[in-house]
């Protein structure tokens, strides 16, 4: 009884940690606000996969654990025949407050990402700064160009002189509020589709280093157990 019991703690232990080891997540309800957000806490997303309406000023905004500030990035790839051809990624912190936006990757690709600062960075943009700075609650938007979000006073929260630009909030404006509404002219708005690749939002090797030492633990209690 008692072995049986044990491994009903272990099992259930295990569970818990792979529910919460999210991977790919479909996108569901989420709005373009702090308080509409789709909240993924809880949840070591690596992948958010959705659709935007038709509606050009369509935004999806997601409350996400990024569990490595220095790890985290966030990525626009193709998402398929009806993938979105021109994104826009936002990160703000747990206040609404914006962190930094990259509207284009490169002149030729008009996908989006949001550098790391450490050398697996996806990025052709270095962080140089930017980014999160600690670990915690972050909201990760996307949107299609060129909508940008405003705080309550109508400022625009991220100015870039150039498209590929990664840049920081500018001065002096305060929390996400709306958007400017903006749009690029283009007759494509049935295609809905986003793909985001994401990382600093699973744990850290130590972490796995741990759940592995403990289940090395578990067994060899077990055949202790089973030898008496």
């Amino acid at each position: 009884m008692r072995l049986g019991r044990f491994g009903v703690i272990v099992s259930v232990l295990f569970s818990a940690h792979c529910v919460a080891w999210g991977g790919t997540v479909t996108a569901s309800g989420a709005g373009p606000l702090l308080s509409s957000a789709e909240d993924l806490t809880g949840v070591d997303v690596t992948e958010i996969q959705g659709s935007l309406t038709t509606d050009p000023t369509s935004v999806s905004l997601f409350e996400i654990d990024i569990l490595s500030s220095f790890d985290f990035s966030a990525m626009t790839v193709d998402a398929g025949p009806f993938g979105i051809p021109d994104t826009e990624l936002f990160l703000f912190d747990s206040t609404g407050a914006g962190v930094y936006f990259n509207d284009d990757l490169s002149d030729s690709n008009t996908l989006s990402c949001l550098p790391s600062s450490d050398s697996a960075n996806p990025c052709p943009t270095p962080a140089a700064g930017l980014g999160p700075e600690s670990p915690g609650i972050y909201y990760l938007g996307i949107a299609r160009s060129a909508d940008g979000p405003l705080d309550a006073s109508d400022n625009e929260i991220f100015t870039d002189l150039l498209s590929t630009d990664v840049v920081g909030p500018n001065d002096g404006v305060g929390s996400l509020a709306g958007y400017d509404n903006g749009a690029y002219t283009q007759p494509n708005y049935d295609l809905v589709d986003y793909d985001i690749l994401i990382t600093g939002t699973t744990p850290e090797p130590a972490t796995w280093t741990l759940l592995a030492g403990a289940l090395l633990a578990a067994g060899i209690f077990r055949r202790r157990l089973l030898t008496r």
